[in-house]
């Protein structure tokens, strides 16, 4: 079971990556109860510059190109995506 990250902009840059496929097997909660949340911190658990990109307030999450909170629920085969937080004037 996996989904598919993908990374943008300054987040893509930080952390060198700019897709890639995550394994769901074996993380906690049960795969069908992975929250955005959840994925977020197996992601943080990959160093510190995963960590500090990640957290920032306002990243951006959308999963299967709809803008979500990290409580929504992420299913086998979708995909999510992280903006780094936006500006504008």
């Amino acid at each position: 079971m996996s989904i598919t990250i993908k990374l943008f902009s300054a987040l893509r840059e930080a952390l060198g990556e700019s897709e890639f496929e995550l394994d769901l097997v074996g993380m906690e909660p049960a795969a069908n109860e992975l929250d955005v949340a959840a994925i977020k911190a197996a992601l943080s658990k990959r160093g510190a510059a995963w960590r500090d990109a990640l957290n920032q307030p306002n990243v951006v999450h959308a999963l299967n190109h709809k803008v979500v909170f990290t409580d929504a629920l992420v299913s086998e085969g979708d995909e999510l995506a992280f903006f780094p937080p936006m500006t504008g004037g």
